[in-house]
């Protein structure tokens, strides 16, 4: 599978530049988002804010409209179908 073909205009053109993110990951950002480089590394790109996420809170998205949300209380939202906390 092609990784998308990641391009970076700075100083210079980034052509497919090594992304650095969490082990387990991988994403191609939407085209026009901006990213911050480091020595050549893709760090991060930035996100749209987020109004809805509250601090300690995790939101895994696609542009196709599939998420994954972990809310504060141990709730897990898949594509809207809720999954409450174990007890324990």
């Amino acid at each position: 599978m092609e990784a998308g073909g990641l391009s970076v205009q700075g100083e210079r053109l980034y052509e497919e530049p090594e992304q650095l993110m969490p082990y387990g990951l991988m994403s191609v950002a939407e085209a026009g988002r901006q990213a911050v480089m480091l020595e050549g590394y893709c760090a991060g790109v930035a996100g749209a804010p987020d109004s809805d996420i509250r601090a300690g809170e995790v939101r895994l998205y696609s542009a196709g409209g599939a998420e994954i949300y972990l809310e504060n209380s141990g709730r897990v939202i898949i594509n809207g179908q809720v999954f409450e906390p174990k007890e324990g």
